[in-house]
């Protein structure tokens, strides 16, 4: 990932989290700093629920060079 791209997406919400690595501050934002950049966590009333709001609330987050994987947790069910 390359280094000092904006980030936008990264509100609080009331059962996610988001986990920052690779990122800093730069003039008052989120900026990517190398690396694997964010790790999004979600809660649900089963896992499926907490996988399905983790998919969407990673959508959500946006910063150029984004790549995320989409077979992460399915292998649980």
């Amino acid at each position: 990932m390359k280094k000092g791209k904006s980030s936008q997406g990264l509100i609080t919400w009331k059962v996610q989290w988001f986990f920052h690595a690779g990122t800093s501050r730069k003039e008052g934002q989120v900026v990517t700093n190398g690396g694997r950049v964010i790790a999004v966590t979600s809660l649900g009333l089963n896992l499926k629920d907490a996988l399905a709001a983790t998919y969407r609330n990673a959508e959500k987050i946006q910063f150029e060079g984004k790549y995320f994987r989409r077979d992460i947790g399915f292998d649980l069910f």
